[in-house]
């Protein structure tokens, strides 16, 4: 009998030493089914708190937030397109008066100083509230922002950018552009800014809205530049906003002018670094690519990539043509970071001495 119940003890799992001995098999199985039972309570209650958890991380991932871009204008962030009721204020020195509201120019029920609207989707709106006679008081624009959704209200350009940077030599002058959606007529530029160091960098917005003209200061082109100059770009499309950002230095952007090309006599060119370009030359150097495309009655352009195309990258600023008939083509690059190509200038040497040069 003993062994039978040592036994049975060992099959449970319970060591045999720990169970007084007066203590039978069937008891024991009392004892072992309520632990078993506290077992998976705390097990359903550990489940409970983990599915909470959970339940509380999901709905802060699709919470919105509420922030100011300036003066007058909010964003509301979104990451779903659902209903959000959003809190407005027509201002602190407004309590107490009897304040009506607009949105886009039409009368809404809510009224007083502080109130609650609700968003569906994207669609935002310009909010003004009135003194009862219909005087202005105040105005809040309130775009949507839907966070990690695709772009729609600018398009890539052909490097794959949304905010293309270039300069045009190691100054402290540099531009920023970008192409607008064709479908998207109602279109601004909200918010714009350059910043390297925490410091803002004197940026002017052009007047097509098509770019951003800047000017660093305090950027010197002989030392070694090494804080990074983070631009902030925010547009619109009605009330839907969009936000884009570029982070580059001076050195990554730099793309030389078209070179200046001179034909000094038959089939020998000349060419100098373009006006623009930093001085010296020997502390800025440009190397070249240099190519010759026979004449064709497609006249291709210099991007062409034939099989019958002279093609060479050289330091020297002079180059002889050993064809009669031809397209000549030369670029500029910096020598050290190799970065961006100039754009082409070309000189055509046609048959019948036809000539053009660009």
């Amino acid at each position: 009998m003993l062994l039978f119940e040592a036994s049975y003890f060992c099959l449970l799992g319970i060591h045999t030493s720990v169970i007084p001995r007066h203590i039978n098999a069937p008891q024991v199985q009392i004892v072992f089914s309520k632990r078993k039972r506290e077992s998976q309570l705390r097990f359903l209650k550990m489940n409970k708190i983990v599915f909470l958890i959970l339940q509380t991380a999901i709905q802060l991932a699709s919470a919105t937030s509420l922030r100011s871009i300036k003066p007058n204008v909010l964003a509301l962030e979104v990451k779903d397109l659902n209903s959000h009721e959003v809190p407005l204020d027509c201002g602190e020195q407004f309590d107490g008066e009897d304040i009506h509201w607009k949105m886009n120019g039409e009368i809404i029920p809510e009224k007083g100083n502080h109130i609650t609207v609700t968003i569906d989707g994207l669609r935002g709106g310009n909010f003004t509230c009135h003194k009862p006679n219909g005087d202005l008081l105040n105005y809040t624009l309130l775009l949507v922002h839907p966070v990690d959704f695709n772009k729609v209200v600018l398009t890539q350009s052909d490097d794959k950018e949304f905010v293309s940077c270039t300069a045009k030599n190691y100054s402290e002058h540099f531009h920023c552009s970008w192409k607008w959606h064709p479908k998207r007529n109602d279109r601004a530029v909200v918010y714009y800014s350059a910043i390297r160091n925490s410091s803002f960098i004197n940026c002017t917005l052009d007047a097509d809205m098509y770019g951003m003209t800047c000017t660093d200061v305090a950027y010197c082109p002989y030392s070694e530049e090494s804080m990074s100059i983070n631009l902030t770009l925010l547009v619109r499309n009605e009330y839907r906003l969009e936000e884009h950002h570029r982070t580059f230095l001076i050195r990554d952007i730099v793309k030389p002018d078209k070179v200046t090309l001179t034909k000094i006599e038959d089939h020998v060119f000349k060419w100098s670094p373009p006006d623009t370009w930093s001085y010296s030359c020997s502390y800025f150097p440009l190397s070249y690519e240099v190519k010759v495309i026979p004449d064709m009655d497609s006249n291709p352009d210099c991007d062409y990539m034939g099989r019958r195309v002279e093609k060479n990258e050289t330091n020297e600023t002079q180059y002889t043509v050993n064809k009669k008939a031809y397209k000549f083509c030369v670029r500029a690059q910096d020598r050290f970071t190799k970065k961006a190509w100039s754009d082409w200038s070309h000189h055509y040497h046609g048959k019948k001495h036809k000539q053009s040069s660009e």
